[in-house]
């Protein structure tokens, strides 16, 4: 097979390009691979070094030469013209986000262009989109970009969708039944290196970690509401806040306002990801508490679990398919529910490594590259037969 690849790629801050770097070499393995990329001088040089790169530009004169165009489509402004390009050439889509809400108004709204952003709205949900957007538009309502799913248009355009997990499978069969689609998991592998050194807390301390960027879905201040909560009886808690922190998150400001200057430590953009790997092997406990969902799989949460880390997420979306045996679940924005699983798993140091266990275990069994890898070989294969292209 000749597959004309797009994705965000490494450099670039994001965690399909992440995805990519790590899938792309066993993919490789089962078909000729071309990426496609806006500035190919700007990719990562290990890139450069294994594959062709053409500029974005060259697909709409070389598309002949490819069986299947893939794209990688998140809710981020990475995607903008990846998105623009799968429209105009549909092939088969990888779908991290199910939402795509924040990536639509960017491209419409966020460039000016209103009356776009209304038509994709009624393409998706008709009179009720429209009437949403004019509500916004005059004032009557704020806009979430979490209410109204926009994937329609790419569904009804692409040729084969693959998502990771069985929810995001179930939002895209409620609008478009018969497209077809294959779950095969987030690819992450086992996590090693060597811990940070943990100067920053006691010996003693257990500590409480969140990963990724610090944006407002992540509640970073309900689990400083909730450390701030547990300290007078447990004085051994500690967070550490592992990620880029926004210039709008105030984080300063909240750590201060609870008193907790001590018992936070904030690490900042951490470059590269083995000195990502080795902060998060430093912790004991991983709290990921994104909420609404866009249907997203967490690779923050995947690597933790590689890690050998036990979590603490919000149940729902594709949070409520990781193994009970790895993760407590709780109910989204539940105060009294973060506090008893904090409390139960800062007590029980058996606990911990037993979960840590049990989601090294699904990630080795379920999520290895290669596996992946070959599960998007097998998918590619089908689809090419369903549309009348034959491979050995």
């Amino acid at each position: 097979m000749k597959l004309a690849y797009f994705s965000p790629l490494p450099p670039a801050r994001s965690g399909i390009a992440d995805h990519s770097a790590e899938l792309l070499p066993h993919l490789a393995a089962q078909a000729d691979i071309t990426l496609f990329a806006a500035d190919p001088a700007a990719v990562a040089a290990n890139l450069q070094a294994q594959f062709a790169i053409r500029p974005l530009t060259a697909y709409p004169h070389e598309q002949w030469q490819y069986d299947l165009p893939l794209y990688h489509m998140g809710n981020s402004a990475h995607h903008t013209a990846i998105y623009q390009m799968s429209l105009r050439y549909p092939g088969l889509v990888v779908l991290h986000d199910v939402g795509l809400h924040h990536l639509i108004a960017h491209c419409t709204s966020g460039q000016g262009d209103r009356p776009g952003y209304t038509r994709e709205q009624g393409y998706a949900h008709g009179l009720a989109g429209v009437n949403h957007t004019w509500q916004v538009r005059t004032g009557q309502r704020p806009n979430d970009l979490f209410d109204l799913p926009l994937h329609n248009r790419l569904a009804d355009v692409s040729l084969g969708l693959i998502v990771h997990s069985q929810y995001a499978q179930d939002r895209v069969h409620e609008v478009r039944p018969l497209l077809p689609l294959q779950v095969i998991p987030e690819l992450m592998t086992l996590q090693t290196g060597q811990p940070q050194p943990r100067v920053f807390a006691a010996e003693q301390d257990v500590v409480f970690a969140s990963l990724g960027q610090v944006t407002p879905h992540k509640h970073i201040t309900l689990m400083l509401d909730a450390l701030a909560h547990l300290l007078p009886a447990h004085p051994h808690l500690f967070y550490l806040i592992i990620g880029e922190v926004l210039s709008d998150s105030n984080l300063e400001e909240a750590i201060a306002a609870r008193g907790l200057h001590g018992r936070v430590h904030v690490t900042g953009h951490v470059e590269g990801l083995p000195h990502f790997v080795n902060w998060l092997l430093a912790a004991d406990v991983v709290i990921n508490l994104r909420h609404p969902t866009v249907g997203e799989t967490s690779a923050a949460a995947l690597r933790a679990m590689a890690a050998g880390k036990p979590l603490i997420v919000f149940d729902h979306g594709w949070y409520s398919e990781i193994p009970d045996s790895a993760a407590l679940k709780i109910p989204p924005m539940d105060m009294a529910a973060l506090l008893a699983a904090m409390r139960w798993l800062a007590e029980s140091p058996t606990q911990r490594q037993h979960m840590g266990q049990a989601g090294q275990a699904y990630v080795r069994d379920q999520c290895a590259p290669e596996k992946v890898a070959a599960a998007y070989a097998t998918f590619i294969h089908q689809l090419l037969s369903r549309y009348g292209v034959r491979h050995a």
